[in-house]
């Protein structure tokens, strides 16, 4: 009974079974995850070195796409010089 939730208080720990059970009967194999097994992390690591590639890469893109002027952005005066530009005034 080394699973959650247990039939003790403290589930007893086992570091060379190969299945683990729990109070409900259901069991799994006590294996490396193949997270584990290539990356040497676990599911919480991983999802926080993930999150946090995901945010350095959104914000590269930002920074990198972000850069440029469009005509919603220019300033009224820039507006005004653009618009009588293009109907050729």
């Amino acid at each position: 009974d080394c699973g959650v939730p247990s039939a003790f208080n403290e589930a007893p720990k086992c570091e060379y079974c190969t299945m683990c059970c729990n109070a409900k009967n259901d069991c799994y194999p006590t294996e490396d995850t193949s997270v584990e097994k290539h990356l040497g992390l676990n599911y919480g690591s991983f999802a926080a070195v993930f999150f946090a590639v995901l945010i350095l890469i959104c914000g590269g893109a930002a920074l990198f796409f972000g850069t440029s002027t469009t005509p919603s952005e220019r300033r009224p005066e820039e507006n005004d010089t653009y618009a009588l530009s293009r109907i050729g005034k």
